[in-house]
């Protein structure tokens, strides 16, 4: 016999019960064993049960289930639609004797009501169904009322399935029904949980009332938080105060813990259900608990100083929601309240009594103050109940506080936290067994001094004591993280402190204390740890029953861990620059002189016995090295290293130098070894271990030396040897992959840094570790990351100068664990990518090693896998390294692969994969130059014909990077198979002819075009009249107008051609150039054309060669500039310029001369040809010619057009000015230093040019030492009053900060970012008349977008230089700004939201009224483009809006989160919103 359960079912029916027993019947003659079985129902089963007469099989109970569910829905399905529930019925079978039929009433009763909700929603919004056509059941309210109280009943019944059921029916049920319902559900509840009596479902009660607060409706809030925050308040009131008042005198002792247990219960349960309504209601501003917050603070206040510890604690959770919801004199208010209770406890330990008196000596109240303030404490809604509360509650509420709303304490509240909190974590209390100098006493009184205080035992007052301590270093890490502004000044007290309780293990001696010590503080002495084996073979002495014997009993490690992580919070906050943690040294032990650095304290902590605790410290120091490194790449700090100038005069250049030198790296690999060797070690400690010795790779000196790295590979050697069924310990096996993995990923980074000496790892790798990686492993992560690593090897092995043995030996071992992987199929994909890379990688760098065979082996293998698809990308760039290879080695012949390879290249062009085309195209590139002589291989008649046919259609102007690549692979084909020629001409000719008038022909493509055809002409695969003539015909005739563009890469072309054909020819060329050019006729497109060709092949070669050449062309020059035509002008300029590159003794004389006397227009086309020469021979080195003699005729003429009254000409001499200090800066920057101090009529003229010159030259790439030294004179440009000269400042510092931030990074707190903020913040508009209407002008606008362009480049380029909370209240006034500063401010708080999040969210509240005013932007009558730019600025500030609200913390805020709930309500903003998620 069994039970058929029948709780899926929700609709009792004769019709379901015959299906039933057909399904049942039908299931059990499926089974095998079964012939016809009888089968009957017992009458006396409940419904929710039928008995049958056989037990059927797993597989039969499943499609029991799944046939009677799909027979269920088909029947709810069609009697929901047909007929509407019938709520009356439903409503008696809920009183039914049978608790079968009160959980199937309840179920239907649920799911009728989620329909008829889901389709009130429906048609509020106007959105058509299934179900549209059935109109949703209107309850009356006196239907409405018995459905209430009917699954209110049902909250009390026997059954706790009936009790769970009514529970989701009341979270329905106060979405459905109306509001008056709400509110007598919400009394009902809330009695119900106040009731004593109701002790047994006091629990359901409360959950049935936190579903109430979590689903009731938006709207409904105000009403239900006025109904219920009264009478929670009052209950807690009453309990809490039930609790402490003295037994009743006929209660005995039980029936008094019962009865507080019981009072215990409802206070929790209020405390609960008052976090969640102030979580979902305490931030709106119409909300009637903003008028309840003070009582709220009160009472809960109150709850501190009970005798019940859950109640402390809830109640400190529940003062950490509300202080997100006060308002700042009332968090203020908190603060003080919660301080003066703490500021009255003892402290713990001597030092800690000792601060507490001093502080109460110190205080600036008087005697009678103190009695005075003692006083008002007493008449307080507290009434001095918190002067005898928990000290540790205090401290929790603090540290809760402090980490929702840190960031809305001021300095004063700060000030007063850490000395209090410093009281019970005084750094002369913290203790171990290595402090010798200490007493028995002291030690007895460090841990006791406590334990009668309070009439505590001793194990009860250690316990307080690591509690205190752990909350107040928890606290310090919230400060520290939250508010790093105001902590500062407190910092080196806090680093002190967690120091010396970091090591706080007054229970056990490490016994090597002092050698440690001395030996990781940066390596002040020149000892070598060279007791430690001697300490590691102590430590090993612990047996593992010792060890957990002293774990039970011993809690210190808590305080050690909260330390670290204190310590960690403060390498995080100091990320950008944590020097100080490097240099800055701390007395850390008790009566001992000797300090050290926090770098050297968390190595030397490494041999922490616990295991949380030691991991945590590896890892705060892992972060700390990482961040040194970081820093060290932007510029902020120098790290020491071998090849580095000697330290002293890095520091004596004013550079902050941090020294990891050979001991220091000793020392940490040291460290890590020990916890790699441990045999107690766990995996956390040995996967921190290997992640430490992977960031030290990164820097300078690596991990040492010979000696280091040999230990480290013997140490990775162990753990990649160690088998996974080695152990039976549970998790092991995933745990030793997961450390394989890390092992290998740190040979890796070893073998590809390049900091060490390659000859090392050489040595240590071939007989240590090389066998190892060779192996085959199982998981296939192990596997990928093996090959990677053997990917590395061969690199490694070439510039380690290993001998030709070596070599071979490492090829062949490298060849018989590649090629395996190579050849099969059945494997994962990344395994096949790694395999295919470390073939690559082996066959380029070793092929000399290995044999024919073996190479041919492995093209084949390589060919295979270009044919596969799911391979092909991955084998083309494996193809196109060992072409790179092929190409500088005879020993490497691909030509048995050519044929085919080629073939398939050709059809992947004609794909329509992006990237597979690109890849194709490059390999071809690639692989075409190992053909050698045309008689070295034989390949196949028309496969070039086919390639160069695909790659002609590939060459169009729609696509300039495929036209780059086709190019330059069709240039590569004709360098190596000559005899192309005619096939070039036929498929490539006409195609790169087009390409070469397109206007969108630039940068590489227009650098391949030229080359292609230069090689055109080198192979003599077209005539060179025959492509002359083919260019210049580009030129349109006529009415036809060419573009400048075109024109001028018709002349780039055509010179190229010029400069490929022989010197004979190029003399004819510039000959007949320059007659064409002498007889224009009129036709100003060809002169411009003729023009511009002579300045280009003058730039390539010298045109002295031409008799008469040079003279011919400065006439020319000189006499288009008179031109009438403007195009021809600066053609001609531009034409004079680059000449002179290749000639300048014939042109520059010339230049200078004409400049003395000319003016207006031809004084500008004077400078560009100046600027121009200036240009090409800083790109070419003007053939060799020095300019040095030169630039003391050239200055004199730039210095007097400083003050020009054109502002064209004097951005052209800026140019000038600024390329030249890029060449000479010797000479040029001291000329700019004196002109930034020039006063006179003119010195406005002047400042502003060489503001221009300076943003010029750091754009140039300027070497930033020369440069540097002048940086603090140029910055004083910011001080000038004209406005001009101001934004030409900041657009130097915003160059300055793009291209070497190093240059300002040391400038900016002081002498630039607040001229910054100010003109970030300049407003000065004026209104301008134009007769019929009047237009204001802002002409402080360009200031302001080049200020915030500053800041947002300084976010990700140098953001330690930043003064962030300075910047806040500047970008929430620019957030409300035009509507492009709006747009820069938006991109800004969107980036910090990722660098810098706590002060977004610190200024949250501020960015709610303009980002209110910029989504309830108002679209009016625009329409078109301007409608389209309110879009995008509404959408802008969502972004915002979403970017803000992701923070954590950022929805504590109330003003905020009001914000984000009513534009997330707003039906306008809806579909701006999912907009704007779907980018994101």
């Amino acid at each position: 016999m069994f039970y058929v359960r029948l709780d899926i079912i929700s609709l009792s029916s004769d019709f379901f019960l015959s299906t039933l027993k057909v399904v049942i019947f039908h299931s059990l003659l499926s089974h095998s064993h079964c012939s016809g079985p009888d089968i009957f129902f017992h009458s006396h089963c409940s419904p929710k049960y039928c008995q049958v007469s056989r037990l059927p099989t797993h597989r039969q109970r499943l499609q029991l289930e799944t046939t009677s569910n799909q027979h269920h829905r088909s029947n709810m399905s069609r009697s929901n639609t047909a007929n509407p529930p019938n709520y009356n019925d439903l409503l008696k079978k809920t009183e039914h004797y049978d608790k079968d039929e009160r959980y199937m009433a309840i179920s239907d009763l649920c799911e009728a009501l989620k329909r008829n909700a889901s389709r009130v929603n429906t048609e509020e919004q106007g959105v058509g169904g299934a179900n549209s056509s059935t109109p949703h059941v209107i309850i009356d309210p006196q239907t409405e009322r018995r459905i209430c109280s009917a699954v209110l009943g049902l909250l009390d019944d026997k059954s706790n399935d009936v009790q769970t059921v009514a529970v989701k029916a009341l979270g329905v049920l106060l979405i459905t029904v109306q509001e008056e319902q709400v509110v007598e559900i919400a009394d009902r509840l809330t009695a119900l949980v106040l009731d004593v009596d109701k002790s047994d479902l006091r629990d359901v009660y409360a959950i049935g009332l936190k579903t109430l607060v979590e689903t009731v409706p938006v709207q409904m809030g105000n009403v239900v938080s006025a109904r219920l925050i009264h009478r929670l308040i009052r209950g807690i009131d009453k309990n809490s105060a039930a609790i402490e008042s003295p037994p009743d005198k006929s209660m005995t002792g039980d029936e008094k813990n019962k009865l507080d247990k019981n009072l215990e219960e409802i206070v929790l349960a209020c405390l609960n259900v008052l976090t969640d309504l102030l979580t979902r209601f305490g931030g709106s501003s119409n909300s009637s608990m903003t008028n309840q917050h003070e009582s709220l603070l009160n009472v809960t206040l109150a709850q501190l100083a009970s005798s019940r510890p859950n109640i402390r604690k809830r109640a400190g959770s529940t003062i950490g929601v509300l202080a997100t919801v006060i308002s700042d004199t009332l968090l203020h208010r908190l603060v003080d309240r919660v301080l003066e209770q703490i500021d009255r406890a003892e402290g713990l330990g001597k030092s800690g009594k000792k601060r507490a008196r001093q502080a109460a000596a110190s205080t600036t109240f008087g005697l009678a103050a103190r009695v005075e303030k003692k006083d008002a404490l007493m008449t307080s809604d507290l009434q001095g109940s918190l002067i005898t509360s928990d000290t540790r509650s205090l401290i929790r509420t603090v540290c809760t506080v402090s980490g929702t709303v840190g960031h809305r304490l001021h300095q004063g509240h700060v000030d007063r936290i850490v000395p209090i909190f410093l009281r019970f974590c005084d750094p002369d209390d913290a203790v171990t067994g290595d402090d010798e100098e200490c007493s028995d006493e002291e030690m007895e009184d460090s841990t006791n001094n406590n334990a009668f205080a309070d009439g505590l035992s001793e194990e009860a007052a250690i316990a307080m004591q690591i509690d205190l301590r752990e909350s107040c270093f928890a606290g310090f890490e919230s400060f520290v993280l939250r508010c790093p502004a105001l902590i500062q000044p407190h910092l080196d007290q806090i680093v002190l402190s967690a120091l010396a309780y970091m090591r706080y293990d007054p229970n056990y001696s490490y016994g090597d204390e002092d050698d440690s010590e001395e030996d990781q503080d940066a390596g002040e002495d020149d000892e070598t740890l060279e007791d430690d084996e001697e300490a590691e073979e102590e430590e090993e002495e612990y047996s593992d029953e010792d060890d957990m014997s002293d774990e039970e009993d011993d809690e210190n490690w808590k305080v050690r861990r909260s330390a670290i992580r204190t310590l960690t919070a403060v390498v995080e906050a100091t990320k950008h620059d944590p020097s100080k943690l490097w240099i800055d040294k701390y007395a850390w032990r008790k009566k001992s002189d000797k300090k050290i650095t926090v770098a050297g304290a968390l190595v030397n902590r490494f041999k922490e016995r616990d295991e949380n605790c030691r991991v945590d410290n590896i890892e705060c120091f892992t972060r700390l090295l990482s961040y040194t490194v970081s820093a060290a790449a932007s510029g902020v700090l120098v790290l020491a290293s071998p090849s580095s100038m000697d330290t002293d005069a890095l520091s004596a250049s004013g550079a902050v130098v941090v020294d990891l030198g050979s001991k220091v790296s000793a020392a940490i690999v040291k460290a890590c070894e020990k916890q790699l060797s441990a045999k107690k070690g766990g995996e956390r400690s040995k996967s921190s271990a290997i992640a430490l010795l992977s960031t030290l790779c990164l820097a300078p000196c690596g991990i040492g030396g010979s000696d280091q790295i040999t230990s480290v590979f013997r140490h990775v050697k162990s753990i990649l040897s160690s088998a996974d069924d080695s152990v039976s310990r549970r998790g092991v096996m995933a745990s030793n992959k997961s450390l394989k993995l890390e092992a290998l990923c740190l040979v890796r980074i070893m073998l590809s840094c390049n900091k060490h000496d390659a000859s090392h790892v050489k040595n240590a790798l071939i007989p240590i570790l090389l066998p190892e990686l060779c192996m085959k492993y199982d998981w296939y992560k192990v596997i990928a990351e093996a090959l990677r690593v053997l990917m590395e090897v061969p690199h490694l092995i070439i510039v380690g100068s290993a001998t030709k043995s070596e070599q071979e030996s490492v090829a062949n071992s490298l060849y018989v664990a590649v090629e395996p992987r190579l050849a099969e199929h059945d494997l994962d994909q990344e395994i096949k990518e790694c395999a295919l890379s470390a073939a690559a990688s082996l066959i380029s760098l070793l092929h000399s090693s290995l044999t024919d065979d073996q190479k041919n082996k492995i093209l084949d293998l390589l060919l295979e896998r270009l044919k596969n698809d799911t391979t092909r990308i991955a084998a083309i760039k494996t193809l196109s390294v060992i072409a790179d290879a092929a190409q500088n080695s005879s020993e490497l012949d691909l030509t048995p692969i050519m044929n085919e390879t080629l073939a398939q290249l050709s059809s992947m062009l004609r794909q329509q994969h992006r990237g597979l085309k690109q890849s194709a195209l490059e390999c071809i590139d690639r692989l075409v130059l190992c053909l050698g002589p045309e008689s070295g291989a034989a390949m196949d008649d028309g496969l070039f014909d086919c390639v160069l046919e695909d790659l002609g259609k590939m060459i169009t102007p729609t696509d300039l990077h495929f036209c780059s690549l086709g190019c330059s692979a069709c240039t590569s084909i004709l360098k190596a198979r000559p005899s192309t020629g005619p096939l070039i001409k036929n498929h490539i000719l006409p195609a790169v002819l087009e390409l070469s008038k397109s206007p969108l022909l630039q940068d590489k493509a227009l650098l391949s075009l030229q080359r292609l055809f230069g090689q055109i002409i080198l192979s003599n695969a077209i005539g060179f009249d025959e492509l002359y003539d083919s260019l210049t015909h580009q030129i349109g005739t006529g009415n036809s107008k060419s573009s400048k563009q075109m024109i001028s890469n018709l002349a780039e072309c055509i010179a190229t051609i010029a400069v490929a054909t022989s010197r004979s020819k190029q003399q004819t060329i510039v000959e007949n150039t320059i007659a064409v050019i002498e007889l224009s006729n009129g036709n100003f497109q060809l002169t411009q054309l003729n023009l511009l060709v002579t300045g280009n092949i003058g730039r390539k070669v010298s045109l002295s060669m031409v008799p008469g050449a040079t003279e011919k062309l400065k006439k020319l020059y000189d006499q288009a500039f008179d031109s009438p035509n403007e195009d021809i002008k600066h053609a001609a300029a531009l034409a004079l310029g680059r000449a002179s590159a290749g000639s300048m003794d014939a042109f520059l004389p010339g230049i200078l001369a004409a400049l003395e006397e000319s003016t207006g227009k031809k004084q500008y086309l004077l400078l560009s040809s100046l600027r121009e020469f200036i240009h090409c021979y800083r790109e070419a080195k003007a053939g060799g010619s020095d300019l040095s003699s030169s630039i003391p005729l050239i200055l004199p003429h730039l210095e007097k057009n400083c003050e020009n009254e054109e502002e064209g000409v004097r951005t052209m001499v800026a140019e000038c000015l600024g390329s030249l200090a890029c060449i000479e800066p010797t000479s040029v920057l001291p000329l700019l230093e004196r002109l930034t101090s020039k006063e006179g009529g003119h010195n406005i003229l002047v400042k502003w040019t060489v503001g221009n010159a300076v943003k010029f030259a750091i754009g140039g790439r300027i070497n930033s030492n020369e440069i540097g030294p002048y940086m603090p004179t140029f910055l004083l440009l910011l001080q000038e009053d004209d406005l001009a000269v101001k934004n030409v400042a900041l657009l130097m510092v915003y160059s300055a900060v793009h291209h070497t931030p190093q240059l300002v990074a040391g400038l900016l707190k002081e002498q630039v970012l607040p001229t910054i903020y100010n003109l970030a913040q300049l407003n000065m508009e004026r209104k301008v008349d134009l007769g019929p209407f009047k237009h204001t002008v802002d002409d402080a606008l360009p200031l302001r977008k080049a200020a915030l362009s500053i800041v947002a480049t300084c976010l990700e380029k140098c953001p330690s230089s930043l003064d962030i909370p300075a910047f806040m209240p500047v970008l929430a006034k620019a957030m409300a700004d035009v509507e492009d500063i709006q747009l820069q401010a938006h991109q800004i708080v969107i980036s910090m939201c990722s660098r810098q999040p706590l002060p977004v969210v610190a200024a949250a509240d501020t960015f709610v009224e303009p980002l209110e005013k910029t989504v309830n932007k108002k679209k009016g009558t625009k329409t078109g483009t301007e409608l389209e730019r309110v879009y995008e600025w509404i959408k802008s500030g969502l972004r915002v809006m979403l970017a803000i609200s992701a923070l954590d913390g950022a929805m504590n805020s109330r003003k905020f989160a009001d914000f984000v709930e009513r534009i997330k309500r707003s039906d306008p903003h809806r579909p701006f919103l999912r907009a704007v998620e779907e980018e994101i």
